[in-house]
């Protein structure tokens, strides 16, 4: 069984490829003759246009054969939503480790576009790092001008035995999310709040507006004048 989706999963990988690169090499083919300035320009534009086009067949390859997939609730690998979840996920999973990751990070306009395609919640000023991954995009609300570090993960699944547990995260407005920290489901991170760098928010967590937290299992921070005068 896992050697049948492994192969499918390529598939869909290599066509994915295919009709994203197809229109550059087309067009080289047409101008190889010109100066190599213009085959520049070719070369770069043709790179994004094949970009938008491999992130547009994500989003509607997940709308058409996934459709919205609702979170808090337990489901196993065998069940009809947990194999819809496996293959959101592995479609999400491609954009991570193809060369278009940097088109849904930092600045890029196409983010907030893919992630809004592939069930999100969030809006253009969130900042992410090339290196953040939301693994379960279709469980997040993140709000305004929210920062996500390099290297954080945000989950809204978390495996216990055969069963996959499915919960929401919500970041709200101003949050700033460190480095190599990972979020967990079923929480909510309240607005201005700070999630330290390389700190783990266990599931269920629920950090209130302007607190800092850090550490395994992320805690609140209490400033060292106030915990003297407590």
């Amino acid at each position: 069984m896992r050697s049948v989706a492994f192969l499918l999963t390529e598939i869909i990988r290599a066509a994915f490829y295919f009709i994203s690169f197809l229109p550059l090499f087309l067009a080289l083919s047409h101008f190889r003759s010109s100066p190599a300035g213009v085959l520049l320009l070719l070369l770069i534009s043709g790179f994004y246009l094949g970009g938008i086009v491999f992130l547009s067949l994500l989003v509607l390859t997940k709308r058409l054969f996934v459709g919205s997939l609702k979170a808090n609730q337990v489901v196993t690998a065998e069940s009809s939503l947990g194999k819809r979840f496996f293959f959101a996920s592995t479609l999400n999973g491609m954009v991570h480790y193809s060369p278009f990751r940097l088109l849904v990070s930092g600045l890029s306009p196409l983010t907030a576009y893919y992630y809004r395609g592939m069930g999100a919640r969030m809006v253009p000023s969130v900042l992410t790092s090339p290196s953040t991954r939301i693994s379960d995009p279709w469980f997040v609300d993140i709000k305004e001008n929210v920062t996500i570090g390099g290297d954080a993960l945000i989950l809204g699944h978390a495996g216990n035995g055969r069963e996959i547990i499915l919960g929401s995260v919500l970041i709200e407005a101003g949050a700033i999310i460190g480095a190599r920290s990972v979020i967990l489901p079923n929480v909510r991170i309240g607005k201005d709040a700070r999630v330290g760098a390389g700190a783990v928010v266990a599931r269920g967590t629920v950090i209130p507006d302007g607190e800092t937290w850090a550490g395994v299992p992320a805690r609140k921070i209490v400033p060292r004048s106030n915990a003297a005068g407590a």
